[in-house]
């Protein structure tokens, strides 16, 4: 500890005066010059730069000091691959006996500005990113331009249109809500969550629907033309239209053989609770559905008669879906289905995490909130501006570091399933209600079917240190055995 440090060289911990703090002041400076440095010979090493230095530096320091080994090595351990599985519950595969999938089809979307598991607050027309606790991540709140507001409603699609532009003013919105935090009341009540693929595309082809019709001087009410969109994303997603999209995804006219049950026009997550009975797609009749023919394609249904039909049942099954409530709440809440998510933002997601820049960037942002603690923590000793003053320059420098990290992912919103230093909305919930998950299904081709996938042990803020340390000397000592 740099408390230590200061003993050491023979300074008494309980400093009265100035000057002594002002020492302090003098050798927390010094640290943190010594840090960068480091930080930065270490991110030229692996050619990349710490994202929020822009600057060179203008000198070396002491010769005899050496990048420590876990800085000069933090880009050559530690790499993730798209490809893995990740694991939330424990699942043994040797018990699944039925495998289920929810088919989404494939819309082309700009990836430059909104990201899957944002919220839109209804009645201020803004769209933003809260994390796990339902904190307002405050940069990453956006509004609409009031291009429709001669309407007396404007629904979210015809918003994500329009609403691309930063509210800049952080106490507007903190009036608002009386804060960043959203009451459990408000978030159930006036906030529609971006779940699944289909949300932001689907808004993305009706923004440019609105920007023809106003290059063109067409007029058109936002509520029709929202359901006209939302009708043709239905008609082209399901496959009893005529579009087909499994034919492509499976490059097989004969898709259907490689399923034992096929169900269109589920309406999940109504699917879990309602009593609506099976009905055949390809000769519409009013007979009961009293068994799943191989080949046949189904239409609507309930998981009750699915159950009683099939025989697939809680622990047997493992369904695979990317809607967290639609697809995965109720499978698991209700029913006992094990699930696995598939979010394809995660392959892009790790790629940028493996950067060199973002990993040197991230050991920085962690460097320098320690000296933030260690700083801190002499404050109950002196009272100085020169403290106050480095203690405010670093908290300075912490925000911009964050932005970065957070901009390396997206402009606007930064990363699916991070705000800062807490779990996203979106993440939490595939924390809780998916066993595993992937960027592709196809990640499971070299999982044996007899699998058992062991979760990491998760770390409470008072176990971390301890527990930690027992796991890297586990570690270590398997490096000798």
């Amino acid at each position: 500890m740099f408390r230590k440090l200061i003993v050491k060289r023979g300074y008494h911990r309980n400093f009265t005066d100035i000057a002594d703090g002002r020492r302090v002041v003098e050798l927390l400076r010094k640290r943190y010059q010594q840090k960068k440095l480091q930080h930065i010979d270490a991110a030229e090493k692996d050619k990349a730069t710490i994202l929020s230095m822009n600057t060179l530096k203008q000198r070396k320091w002491d010769d005899k000091a050496s990048v420590n080994a876990q800085t000069e090595d933090i880009c050559g351990f530690g790499f993730t691959s798209p490809n893995e599985i990740f694991i939330n519950n424990e699942l043994n595969l040797s018990n699944i006996k039925v495998y289920g999938f929810d088919y989404d089809a494939n819309f082309q979307f700009d990836p430059d500005f909104a990201i899957r598991g944002l919220h839109y607050d209804f009645n201020n027309g803004w769209l933003m990113k809260i994390d796990n606790m339902a904190n307002i991540q405050l940069n990453t709140v956006h509004g609409k331009i009031c291009i429709l507001s001669s309407y007396d409603f404007i629904d979210w699609f015809v918003f994500m249109t329009v609403g691309r532009e930063p509210i800049n003013n952080i106490e507007e919105i903190m009036q608002v809500h009386k804060g960043r935090h959203i009451s459990p009341e408000y978030l159930r009540n006036n906030m529609f969550q971006l779940n699944d693929l289909f949300s932001i595309p689907q808004a993305c082809l009706l923004s440019d629907v609105v920007q023809y019709f106003r290059d063109h001087n067409m007029n058109f009410h936002p509520r029709y033309l929202s359901d006209d969109v939302s009708t043709a994303a239905r008609i082209l997603h399901t496959g009893a239209h005529g579009i087909g999209g499994m034919s492509y995804l499976t490059s097989s006219d004969d898709w259907r053989d490689l399923f034992d049950c096929v169900i269109v026009s589920a309406r999940k997550p109504e699917f879990y609770k309602s009593h609506r009975p099976f009905r055949r797609v390809q000769e519409p009749n009013w007979d009961k559905v009293n068994s799943f023919e191989p080949g046949e394609v189904y239409q609507g249904g309930n998981m009750k008669d699915f159950a009683k039909l099939t025989g697939w049942t809680g622990g047997k099954v493992l369904y695979f879906g990317d809607h967290v409530f639609s697809d995965l709440v109720d499978a698991s809440m209700q029913h006992g289905w094990h699930t696995g998510a598939i979010i394809h933002e995660l392959a892009e997601e790790i790629e940028i995490r493996n950067q060199p820049s973002y990993r040197h960037t991230l050991s920085w942002l962690l460097q320098l909130e320690k000296l933030l603690n260690e700083a801190q923590s002499w404050r109950k000793d002196f009272h100085i501006d020169e403290l106050d003053s480095i203690i405010s320059e670093w908290r300075g420098e912490r925000q911009q570091v964050r932005i970065k990290l957070k901009t390396a992912f997206n402009q606007s919103f930064g990363s699916v399933f991070r705000t800062y230093q807490n779990p996203s909305f979106f993440a939490n919930k595939i924390r809780k209600f998916a066993d595993i998950y992937m960027s592709n299904v196809t990640n499971l081709d070299r999982i044996d079917l007899d699998y058992v996938f062991y979760p990491n042990r998760t770390y409470l803020p008072h176990e971390q240190k301890i527990e930690e340390i027992i796991d890297t000397a586990g570690d270590k000592m398997n490096e000798f055995i």
